[in-house]
């Protein structure tokens, strides 16, 4: 599988001060640290996964702006990109993501890249033929909204994961772009067929990177990191959208998985069953929105439909097995179609496709709904919230009792705006269907 590689963008770069920060000494910026290439690279606060660095869309303040001038946060740059929902993330050095070309010799293929952080310099590109699947009128791919990629890759240490449309599992070294390993989830392990395509996230744990697959045996499936060598293969459910998550109960790590009908808890080591809940949407592929982790061992997930609505999960354990029971369920939440935040006991996100809205994580009563964030993605920064409409407009607020506190708006992107932006230090990354944009918060 052939890949286009610049020398000339992975010369050897000198940052002139050390930022140390939380994220610049998290897992994958110590190991990057610890690689020789390039030889001296101080890193900057990083987002390597899915979420950022706790895997919420909840960060810490850098120190961004509190509000803005009219016309907005300063540009720092932006280039045309391929499509897909593939979010930008990011070492402090480099950001990493995936697109699909729509016209041109690559047409057909995807490509996986990384690009200069400071400029959106392509640094390298690696590209594979992904044809859609279509095995007949039921197992037909649909475009309708998007030709993917969905999936956001993962970066752990110098080594790249990624998951495309169709299903196809690459490992690669950050570096270079070269190949390590890679799987076909889905004619390999006879994973579920997405026919709006693969939009779960992978996550590491240990040794390993954990992924959705779906299917007897396969529902959730471990590899090894290094090796691309199955560890552990489990569950018979279905997968759908959503990304897993990790959590901490008594102590103990626990993996949270949104599949295709049902909430499970399982324990990320061996992919053992601890819990199972019923919670569906009519389709029976849920939505995409991440399990959230809240305190008090406590679990949220969210849907729409009779069978869903926003549904607020106890976990305790007993004898070693965790189990989960309804602390609250709120048949009219129909979030789901995208992530929701945390602030004390507040959640914060979309509730249908029409409304913003603010609603307690105690006893799941809706305190707010807003229209005018309709579609909205957020991600919060200490006490502030960064909000992207699907239309491209990026707003600056704070939670009130009434609703949302605006302190800056600006139309920098073009519908659909889909992806969830990317915070590193102050320096915000976005990307609609078309560009990927950087722009200076502080």
């Amino acid at each position: 599988m052939p890949h286009r590689f610049n020398p000339v963008a992975s010369r050897s770069l000198l940052i002139a001060a050390a930022f140390v920060s939380a994220g610049a000494t998290s897992q994958a910026a110590r190991a990057l640290q610890a690689d020789a290439r390039p030889a001296a690279i101080a890193l900057l606060p990083s987002w390597t996964q899915w979420g950022g660095p706790s895997r919420d869309f909840c960060i810490d303040d850098p120190g961004i702006a509190a509000d803005w001038p009219a016309a907005g946060p300063k540009q720092l740059w932006k280039r045309a990109l391929g499509d897909g929902y593939s979010c930008l993330i990011s070492n402090g050095h480099r950001l990493f993501t995936m697109y699909r070309p729509e016209s041109g010799p690559d047409k057909g293929s995807e490509i996986i890249v990384a690009l200069e952080g400071k400029s959106g310099v392509t640094v390298w590109e690696y590209k594979y033929p992904a044809p859609y699947i279509n095995d007949g009128e039921e197992r037909k791919q649909t475009f309708e909204f998007g030709t993917g990629p969905n999936s956001t890759p993962l970066l752990v240490g110098n080594r790249l994961y990624a998951v495309g449309f169709t299903g196809l599992l690459h490992c690669l070294d950050a570096w270079t772009g070269k190949l390590i390993w890679s799987h076909d989830l889905y004619r390999e392990f006879k994973g579920t067929f997405m026919i709006c395509g693969y939009a779960a996230s992978p996550i590491a744990y240990k040794e390993t990177i954990i992924c959705p697959v779906g299917g007897k045996g396969h529902g959730l499936m471990a590899f090894d990191r290094a090796t691309g060598k199955v560890a552990w293969s489990g569950l018979d459910f279905d997968a759908a959208y959503a990304s897993p998550m990790l959590m901490q109960v008594n102590g103990h790590d626990h993996l949270v998985a949104y599949m295709a009908r049902n909430v499970v808890g399982v324990d990320p080591a061996d992919g053992k069953l601890h819990w199972s809940v019923e919670h569906r949407n009519p389709m029976n592929d849920n939505c995409i929105c991440t399990p959230v982790a809240c305190p008090g061992q406590c679990v949220y997930v969210a849907n729409f439909g009779e069978t869903g609505g926003g549904r607020m999960l106890k976990l305790a354990t007993r004898d070693g097995h965790v189990s989960a029971t309804d602390l609250w369920l709120n048949k009219k939440i129909t979030g789901g179609l995208s992530d929701v935040v945390r602030i004390g006991d507040t959640l914060y996100g979309p509730h249908t496709s029409k409304s913003f809205a603010a609603f307690s994580a105690v006893s799941g009563e809706i305190a707010w709904q807003d229209r005018a964030f309709a579609r909205t993605i957020v991600v919060k920064v200490g006490e502030k919230l960064l909000l992207l409409d699907e239309n491209g407009n990026l707003m600056l607020g704070r939670a009130g009792a009434k609703g949302i506190e605006l302190h800056g708006k600006a139309a920098l992107l073009e519908k659909s705006s889909w992806t969830a932006p990317t915070l590193v230090g102050r320096t915000l990354f976005l990307r609609d269907r078309k560009h990927v944009m950087a722009v200076d918060l502080g």
